[in-house]
């Protein structure tokens, strides 16, 4: 179950992304990344407007990772409805076109899930280290499962943006919080 509950937050995640950079200033929610990558861009005097976004997404990722941290360490399945939590809130937020709180609130959502990952031992923002891991456990450890297992975050991840790309962006928030809340069922009661 948890593997599974793993998949579905890297489901999540991609749909979260995709919303954010596409439709709330072009800043991604949860690859801190890619965020310090254009940051550097922005700093140039390359639209230097894309700041806003980018702190507000790192700040947001960096304050609910900081607090999911805080949470029990046993703690699984309670940080996951907290998650649920600021994903819904999100939503009247979109409709009012109040891009700025949506961001902070879906950046947030994804470092606290981060966090979760962390326990579950799966990447499920962090996919770059999802697609190392898949390649040093084929080759260097001859792991199949492993190497399985984190090609599978990575295709989760793609599937959920394609999922949220498919749909107009109010709607699209709800694919994340679907599979927030099928992840925190599979965790109810489960040790971290």
């Amino acid at each position: 179950m948890r593997a599974w509950a793993g998949t579905l937050l890297a489901c999540a995640a991609g749909a979260v992304n995709l919303v954010a950079l596409t439709a709330l200033g072009g800043a991604f929610a949860g690859i801190v990344t890619g965020n310090l990558v254009t940051a550097g861009d922005a700093l140039t005097g390359h639209d230097p407007a894309r700041l806003v976004p980018i702190g507000i997404a790192v700040g947001g990722f960096t304050l609910g990772a900081l607090l999911w941290a805080a949470s029990p360490r046993a703690a699984l399945a309670l940080p996951l409805v907290a998650e649920l939590v600021l994903l819904v809130a999100a939503v009247p937020f979109q409709l009012a076109g109040v891009e700025p709180v949506v961001l902070a609130l879906l950046a947030a959502a994804l470092g606290g899930q981060s966090v979760v990952g962390l326990r579950l031992h799966a990447s499920t923002t962090y996919m770059t280290g999802a697609l190392t891991t898949a390649a040093h456990a084929a080759v260097a450890e001859r792991d199949g499962r492993a190497a399985v297992a984190a090609l599978r975050q990575l295709l989760a991840l793609v599937v959920g943006a394609v999922a949220a790309a498919l749909l107009p962006t109010a709607v699209a928030l709800g694919v994340p919080i679907v599979l927030v809340a099928a992840a925190a069922v599979l965790l109810r009661g489960s040790p971290a």
